[in-house]
């Protein structure tokens, strides 16, 4: 099972009994409405359902958990089509997602041979773009998804990141 620390967290994959604190912080509806395949509201059930097809994390495609360590879960990161995540609600202005994000984009490159990652947010969503743009994503087109929180579509900015722009960045630290 793949186990990532950072300063602050723990990336790891789930397991089911994860489920309950999976489903509180995604069921958030200020959580929920700006993922655009999570409807609302979310059950149980439905985190039980999601994290048992969870397929092993890889350098390619992942799907970690973010433990803050005696806190317990407080969000997930994830790489399928594109780089998402999010954070419950509480723990909202912390950095928490930056840190995830950016020891989940070091183990991506230095692991697979990806030359882009892609990300997006709903346009409204001006936390996850401050996220991005720190992590040197920048925005590339923008796009209508539907929402299953808001049942509706919504315009979304999708941006990318290069290999050569991530290892420059890290370069210059």
């Amino acid at each position: 099972m793949i186990s990532i620390s950072t300063e602050r967290l723990i990336l790891r994959e789930a397991s089911l009994h994860d489920a309950p604190h999976y489903a509180l912080g995604v069921g958030e509806y200020e959580v929920a409405k700006f993922l655009t395949r999570v409807p609302y509201p979310y059950t149980l059930g439905m985190a039980i359902d999601w994290l048992r097809q969870a397929q092993p994390a890889t350098p390619e495609k992942f799907m970690l958990l973010i433990e803050l360590p005696n806190k317990g879960v407080i969000g997930c990161i994830s790489l399928l089509n594109e780089l998402g995540f999010w954070i419950a609600l509480p723990h909202w202005n912390k950095g928490y997602v930056t840190e995830a994000a950016t020891a989940m984009l070091h183990w991506h490159f230095a692991g697979c041979t990806a030359e882009i990652v892609t990300s997006s947010a709903h346009h409204n969503n001006a936390a996850s773009l401050a996220v991005q743009k720190k992590l040197g994503f920048v925005q590339d087109t923008r796009e209508m998804r539907f929402s299953q929180t808001l049942q509706h579509n919504v315009d979304h900015v999708v941006t990318r990141l290069s290999r050569q722009h991530w290892q420059a960045r890290r370069e210059l630290r």
